[in-house]
Formats: C-alpha cells, structure tokens, sequence
C-alpha cells in the first residue's frame, strides 16, 4: 500500500472515531433472502460462474518456493495440483491420471519429481507430458501427447498463488485485480514471508455466511469481547472497492497515537489491521508482522471446506522463545475463528430451516455483507 493512501486511510479513521461509526457503507438496511444460504441452486449457479470465471487464490508463494514443492487441492471439485519445475516456473494441473481418472498425488509425499499413479503406474513429467506407461504393449496405438494432464492456468503476484479453474482459460489479473489493488497487495511484501502452518477444516455452514463474518466489526465487541474485542478501535472501519473485490482498515485502539506523530512516520499495520475479500472466495488478513490467508470452497449448500494458511516474517519470531510466541498467536486467531466466528455461524445455518428468518436484515455497520452479496449476485445473474 503507497505511504499516500496509509496516510488518508488513518486520516479517515480518525474522523470515523470522532463520530464513533463505521465508514458510511451502503446507506440504508439491507434484506437478504436465507435461500441464498440453502438453496441448492443457487450454489449450483455460484459454481457455475463465480467458481470458473474467476481466478481463485489458491495458496502463498512461500508454500511452492522451492523446486519440487506443490499445493495440493482440499476440494473435490476442483482437484489441482500446483507445482514448481525445475526451471523455477509454476505449472497447474488437474489431479488426474489421464487412464482412468486415480488421484496422482496424495498430499504425503514431500517433493515432486514426476507425477507417478499409484494404481497403474503410469508417469507424467513435471510439465504434464505422459512420460512412461505400464506394459506399453497393452496399449499399441496410445498417443502420449493427447494424454497429458489436463493444465490449469496459474500465476503468481504480490506473494499469492492464483488459479483459472477451468482448463484452457488464461488469468488476466490487470483486468481481474487491477494495477491499484495489485500493487497495495504487493506492499505487505507477503513474499517474503514464511508459512508456519496449513489448517483443512470441514464447516457446517454455507461459504458465503463463513466469509461474510469477516466484513462487519458489529459483533466484535459482544462476540469477542473476551478475546480480540479489546484490540479494535470499537469497530471503526474504513473500506475500499476494487471491482469485486474489497478492501476493508480496522481500526485498534492505540490509533489516536498516530495522531501524535509525523504522518512521514505512520505505518498503517501499527495502528489498524487491514483486510482483503479477494473474489470469490479468498479472504487475507495483515496484521502488523502475521498474516492469516483464508479460502472457503463449498460443497454442498450448508457445508464449506475452510482452508487456512499462516504466514509469518521469520526475522520477527527467532529462536525458541520466538517461535513458541508465533505458536500460541495463531493458535489463538484458530480458535477466535473456530470456536467464536464459525460456532456462531454453524448455528447461523442450522437456524434457518426452522424458517424464523426468512430473510436476514443487514444494518449500516453490515452494509459490506450486502455489498458482497451484490457482488455474487451480479456474476450469478
């Protein structure tokens, strides 16, 4: 993020503070239909489109630095495999033997060399290209170039991994992202940080519910109040939009210190954690030296798989005592989301087949739940 827009964003908030609201969002109550939370349609649509028309952000590059390392898919729909060459590239694949369809890699194995099937044995190389088949006398005419794995486009930047879900599309993330949301990504340098730990959890709730508990500080103080509640500036938040995506500054109660100092001298993670709702379904958290990057992937309309990768700057947590203080932060933010953010949320969803709420009424502070849900609305239509 440019110094500039640090400088106007604590500025923002500190005339947010003085009023003790949020940043005027949409304006007015929103009303948003539960069927959009467990209707079996609707998440049929959302696959359709938000989920294959989009790049998704699938990792870190941290996690695929090294020659050999790979991100593996928690998502059965979209089984991918993303791997760095020899050469330093990254390539994407799906994780499918091109024979009769078994899973190439299973997660276990530490580094690739080559994509080996474990039910047959045939062996594709790093590039996708089928190298080698079993007992080749039992298939006289195969064309090895037409049973390469199926590729998937994918790309780096600003220290994130991004995938085109549907084979043959390209990533375009100028047009996706843009320059502006790009490049304040880019200057968190999340790059150079390192992963301290992957977490595959299974939700009963709907995605769209789970990510939405992200976009509004109305519950913290009640919530949270025993926990990350004390943290925040009573929920003054100032947001941004970029095409699809969002831009969200939570302010913490130390903010009025920047008031005291040279504006030359702020530094916007000292005084507010800053957020991204990455479309569709990616959601990144800088806090001042630990970074939390979230994806939700649905598989049915009232269950989501909830990926969560945590990075950290390595020079901040050295040493024994260093690494146990990073053990026990994160271990904290993991429960504040599992047992606080999500318990609410599998209640949420297990509430609305009893058909008290028809709708759910979205108040000023809410605005960016119904901004998100527009946004979903609008690529689904």
């Amino acid at each position: 993020m440019k110094h500039a827009t640090q400088v106007e964003t604590l500025r923002k908030m500190f005339k947010l503070r003085e009023v003790d609201r949020d940043e005027d969002m949409l304006g007015r109550v929103v009303q948003v239909p539960a069927s959009v939370y467990m209707d079996n349609a609707v998440l049929e649509r959302e696959l359709e489109t938000a989920f294959r028309d989009y790049p998704l952000v699938v990792g870190a590059s941290t996690q695929v630095r090294e020659p050999g390392s790979y991100l593996l898919s928690p998502w059965d729909r979209l089984p991918f495999v993303v791997v760095r060459d020899k050469g330093g590239a990254l390539r994407a694949f799906l994780n499918v033997c091109r024979h009769r369809g078994a899973r190439l890699v299973s997660g276990n194995e530490k580094e690739l060399k080559f994509f080996t099937c474990p039910f047959h044995g045939w062996v594709y190389g790093l590039d996708g290209e089928l190298k080698g088949v079993t007992k080749p006398y039992n298939f006289p005419d195969l064309d090895c170039g037409k049973h390469k794995l199926v590729e998937l486009a994918v790309t780096e930047r600003s220290g994130l991994v991004w995938l085109h879900p549907t084979p043959g599309a390209t990533i375009d993330l100028d047009a996706s992202l843009g320059a502006d949301m790009s490049e304040e990504i880019a200057g968190f340098k999340l790059d150079e940080l390192s992963l301290h730990s992957r977490k595959v959890s299974t939700l009963n709730a709907n995605w769209k519910l789970l990510l939405k508990t992200y976009l509004e500080r109305y519950h913290v103080p009640i919530l949270h109040k025993n926990t990350i509640g004390p943290v925040f500036e009573k929920g003054v938040i100032a947001h941004f939009e970029h095409g699809l995506h969002i831009r969200i500054a939570a302010a913490k109660t130390n903010l009025m210190d920047a008031a005291a100092a040279d504006p030359q001298s702020w530094r916007i993670l000292d005084y507010a954690s800053v957020f991204y709702t990455l479309f569709p379904n990616t959601f990144l958290i800088n806090h001042a030296n630990i970074v939390s990057l979230n994806s939700f992937y649905p598989i049915a309309p009232d269950k989501t798989i909830w990926t969560h990768d945590m990075l950290y700057r390595e020079a901040d947590y050295a040493g024994e005592e260093g690494q146990a203080t990073l053990a026990q932060r994160f271990g904290n933010i993991d429960a504040v989301f599992h047992r606080e953010d999500f318990g609410i949320v599998e209640g949420v969803q297990a509430g609305l087949h009893c058909g008290a709420n028809p709708q759910h009424t979205l108040g000023l502070e809410e605005g960016l739940l119904g901004m998100f849900q527009h946004n979903i609305d609008r690529v689904t239509a």
